[in-house]
């Protein structure tokens, strides 16, 4: 049985002797008390990496102590020691970072060992979302939040100690006929094996990040020369193109890639990404394979065909439109929601996925231009909706921070509700973690009046970006979705599963709708059910769909559940 270590802050003698022989009583014996009745170094005490609870009993300096941990972010469990249970103060010493609290006298041990297993299971949980937060769950790499963090690091590095730092973005070609041919389980095969392959062409100090579904970049620190780095990007050209075996195949993919250097290049993290993308998006229109960013580049913003002058193109003929993933009640199986997902209807290449574009469209300040237009096809879809006889179905779009950041954002809204005639209660806007972490501050004063025009909000993405779950009470969040990666690969693995059940509590516990992204499977279902997830969505019921066929969605449901009762 894993031992907890408890650290007892506490002047009194009493405190530490009633909790030492309360902790000892526990059965299995499973909490290890370590006391300090003053702390000369608070700070050090807080963060040691031992320390697994901490019981502070209430004083002159638990304010400060508070404060300090906050600040530096102590991920143990602080847990207050009152003389008697008293609202106003709990609630205060929560705005400072106190998870929960004891009283005096009322010790009792269930009710001592209950709360410590909660705060600390907790506290697990929280970590593993830090830890997954910048990683991509299919291939372990980088995701896009751990990418910016580490190349803004080796970029700081760089500019202190005077050396180079090469970024390669790479980009499979024709990647989604490897989807389309073999199926998506043996593309995420090859795209785990085509990670592998670049990182065993890496040095130790090198990093890999996937930005999305068939790119790739890699972080060179520390390089001597550009052709160095050539080098070492036809190395790994190589080793992607080597064949591999996909259902008893053998195949082979190509791959473009761009190099841009630090500080040559850019000297912000924005105008780096930029020169690699585009070096790439030319390498892949002369077929160079690699292709080293210069001011030559024909494949400039401006330039014809490029792929910025194609979003500004598509921006300005309103080339994008919605598709609509259902969301289900768990219980009633009837559809309570749908979430609007972006598609690029391009006139040569069909409709395309949002992971092409979105970070190109960010990059460039489109974000906001897009994103009003998505409200406006949102709100449309609410008005068809209750004319087809579908009604209490929330539509959900997300918010870039772009947008957030818009003073004309709330007088925006307005408009387009008022012109379209959308009920604003069945209107909701999705917030990543990420933006809210951004500008925690400023933006519950907008929700605030957003929701005065009943607008409602969601979390998406959880467990993807948070730091402090403090904001989950700080601001108006109705709803907190489940981000897909924690429900992939439950049931079966026994982490996931705990994360995912924790999660589910601390939103039923915070009276939030609770809803799993990314539920593909009967298994997973079941597993939902169990823990009392209420509402879910993906491909097990639906992937997203033009809203034209969203009623014959709602009759196939409807005649489900009469299969089952009748059954």
């Amino acid at each position: 049985m894993e031992q907890h270590n408890i650290l007892i802050i506490s002047e009194h003698k009493t405190d530490h002797l009633i909790l030492s022989a309360c902790l000892e009583r526990a059965h299995p014996m499973r909490f290890n008390l370590v006391s300090a009745a003053s702390i000369e170094r608070p700070l050090e005490a807080l963060m040691a990496p031992d320390v697994d609870a901490v019981i502070m009993a209430h004083g002159a300096q638990t304010e400060y102590l508070l404060r300090l941990a906050q600040k530096n972010n102590v991920s143990a469990p602080l847990l207050l020691l009152l003389d008697e249970a008293d609202d106003e103060l709990v609630g205060q010493m929560q705005e400072y970072g106190a998870q929960d609290y004891l009283v005096r006298g009322q010790l009792q041990d269930g009710l001592v060992h209950r709360i410590l297993d909660y705060s600390i299971q907790l506290k697990q949980a929280r970590d593993q979302i830090r830890l997954l937060s910048k990683r991509d769950t299919l291939t372990g790499a980088l995701n896009r939040l751990g990418f910016r963090a580490h190349l803004e690091r080796a970029m700081d590095r760089s500019e202190r100690y005077g050396f180079k730092t090469a970024l390669l973005y790479i980009n499979l070609d024709q990647f989604s006929n490897i989807n389309d041919h073999y199926g998506e389980a043996d593309g995420d095969l090859m795209i785990k094996s085509i990670c592998r392959r670049l990182t065993n062409k890496m040095r130790s100090t090198d990093s890999i990040a996937r930005l999305g579904g068939d790119e790739f970049a890699v972080v060179l620190e520390d390089v001597s020369s550009t052709g160095d780095v050539e080098l070492i990007a036809d190395k790994m050209l190589k080793s992607i193109q080597a064949p591999m075996i996909l259902s008893e195949q053998q195949v082979t993919v190509e791959a473009s890639i761009g190099v841009s250097m630090f500080p040559d290049d850019g000297k912000e993290f924005s105008d780096l990404v930029d020169c690699a993308r585009s070096a790439m998006q030319q390498a892949k229109t002369v077929g160079g394979r690699i292709i080293r960013y210069s001011d030559q580049i024909t494949f400039a913003a401006d330039g014809a065909g490029s792929l910025a002058a194609e979003l500004r193109t598509a921006v300005r003929k309103n080339q994008f439109e919605l598709h609509y993933q259902p969301r289900v009640d768990l219980k009633t199986g009837e559809l309570v929601g749908l979430e609007a997902l972006l598609r690029w209807n391009h006139p040569e290449r069909g409709l395309v996925s949002p992971v092409e574009f979105i970070a190109a469209c960010e990059d460039m300040g489109l974000m906001k231009t897009i994103g009003y237009q998505v409200i406006q096809h949102a709100c449309g879809a609410l008005s068809w909706l209750k004319g087809q006889g579908i009604v209490d179905v929330d539509v959900a779009v997300n918010i870039s921070f772009s947008q957030i950041q818009d003073d004309r954002f709330v007088d925006i809204v307005k408009d387009i509700i008022a012109r379209s005639g959308a009920d604003a209660r069945f209107l909701e806007f999705e917030l990543t973690e990420s933006i809210i972490l951004q500008s925690p501050g400023a933006i519950k004063p907008l929700m605030d009046e957003l929701r005065q025009l009943g607008i409602s909000f969601s979390l998406d993405d959880f467990g993807t970006g948070f730091s402090q779950l403090s904001h989950l009470t700080e601001l108006p969040i109705s709803a907190l979705k489940i981000d897909g990666s924690f429900v992939k690969d439950i049931p079966g693995n026994e982490h996931q599963e705990a994360v995912c059940a924790m999660i589910i509590e601390m939103a039923h516990r915070l009276d939030m709708t609770v809803v799993a992204e990314g539920a593909e499977s009967h298994e997973q279902i079941a597993f939902l059910k169990e823990h009392n997830c209420q509402q879910v969505q993906g491909f097990y019921y639906s992937p997203a769909i033009p809203l034209q066929q969203m009623p014959r969605f709602v009759e196939q449901q409807r005649a489900k559940r009469h299969d089952l009762l009748f059954s």
